[in-house]
């Protein structure tokens, strides 16, 4: 199998890379994360994360969604539920949409529920769906990382739990627990009327990071192995196999997928050419028969995040000095688009990235003092 299926050829963006870029004004959103953004139509863009209040040592947390209309409009929170409680987690994960009256959005799993928090958009409200968690196994945590609505009866959405093997006292803390745990993979499928949970083979020595459904017999799961290799599943709509995507690397991760159809599919995530790589950009592609590994500028680090973007992809990452980039795929080619690095010293970090009919708008944050983050989004690199 071929392991490289497009030139390295890079050019640089322009000599002056933030002037290519224009920053949203976020100043009434105050302190935040963002985790992401995505194309939910051709007039809507939405940002996602979750807002964290700065008052007292404990920082109550709220589910957070920035909704752009029309690629020159700005943007505008939209009020979404959260869970109740001082120890509820809030944040949105991931979020995609079927169409303007049909989205998604999947979060973190809230102890005194018993679940793990979605919320449904139906055009008017977002209404929160409990999605449930295994009941033959203890639980200390869970989560939905990603989500991949294809219709109204058809989303799946995947995640973790941390599995509690043994839990014993603790004998420097009265009332403490000492637990020895391990994480597991976990599906989840809506089917219309409730989230199910999904059985897939090895998940209990697989973690998983993305998912895209192609058609109700077609759907690609990806993340990495206990022994730290890329994995990635298919399911045929009758059963789930394991699919090899090879890999020029000792070690790696596979933290996106995006498809445009059952024969154009694409992976993104990380390499580790030895144990002192602190890691390059693996991409690969599924031409409909196999998936091939697509070279990458030696300069790009891991990926974060991928978008499919006219002749091919756009990817985030972060340099091994922990620089952010944003690089585009197109036509064989890649360019360096020079997404400014903002922040105090080198803080900002990129979260997620869409294409638009701007070009790409990316979201990202940056550090400050105290622990607060003030998020951003730019749109531009073109």
């Amino acid at each position: 199998m071929a392991l490289a299926v497009a030139a390295v050829a890079v050019s640089g963006g322009t000599a002056h890379g933030e002037a290519r870029w224009s920053a949203a004004d976020l100043a009434g959103v105050g302190s935040a994360l963002l985790y992401g953004v995505t194309r939910v139509d051709d007039d809507s863009t939405w940002a996602y994360g979750v807002g964290v209040s700065g008052e007292g040592k404990v920082r109550p947390t709220t589910p957070l969604l920035l909704a752009r209309d029309g690629d020159a409009g700005g943007w505008r929170q939209v009020p979404m539920q959260g869970f109740a409680g001082s120890g509820s987690t809030n944040r949105i994960n991931s979020l995609d949409a079927v169409g303007e009256d049909d989205a998604w959005a999947v979060g973190d799993h809230e102890g005194q529920r018993g679940a793990i928090h979605t919320q449904h958009w139906d055009g008017s409200t977002w209404r929160v769906v409990e999605a449930p968690v295994p009941e033959d196994v203890v639980i200390n945590d869970a989560g939905l990382l990603d989500v991949s609505a294809r219709a109204g009866d058809d989303v799946w959405a995947v995640g973790w739990i941390t599995v509690v093997d043994s839990e014993v006292p603790h004998a420097d803390v009265p009332g403490g627990v000492i637990q020895e745990t391990h994480n597991e993979a976990v599906v989840q499928h809506w089917d219309g009327e409730a989230w199910r949970l999904v059985r897939v083979p090895g998940a209990s020595s697989l973690m998983v990071n993305s998912v895209a459904a192609v058609a109700d017999d077609d759907v690609w799961v990806s993340g990495y192995t206990a022994e730290d290799q890329p994995a990635m599943l298919h399911y045929d709509g009758r059963s789930w196999s394991r699919v090899a995507v090879p890999y020029d690397g000792v070690n790696g991760e596979l933290i996106d997928l995006e498809a445009r159809g059952a024969g154009d599919v694409w992976a993104a995530g990380r390499k580790l050419d030895d144990d002192e790589d602190r890691g390059h950009a693996l991409v690969a592609h599924w031409n409909g028969r196999a998936w091939q590994q697509v070279s990458a500028p030696a300069s790009a680090g891991r990926v974060k995040d991928l978008a499919l973007a006219p002749g091919g992809v756009t990817v985030a990452g972060e340099q091994a000095d922990g620089r952010p980039y944003v690089m585009r795929l197109r036509d064989g080619r890649w360019s360096d688009l020079g997404v400014p690095e903002g922040g105090a010293a080198g803080s900002r970090y990129l979260a997620g990235l869409t294409w638009t009919s701007r070009g790409v708008t990316v979201a990202a944050n940056d550090w400050g003092a105290a622990g607060l983050t003030s998020p951003v989004l730019l749109t531009g690199g073109r």
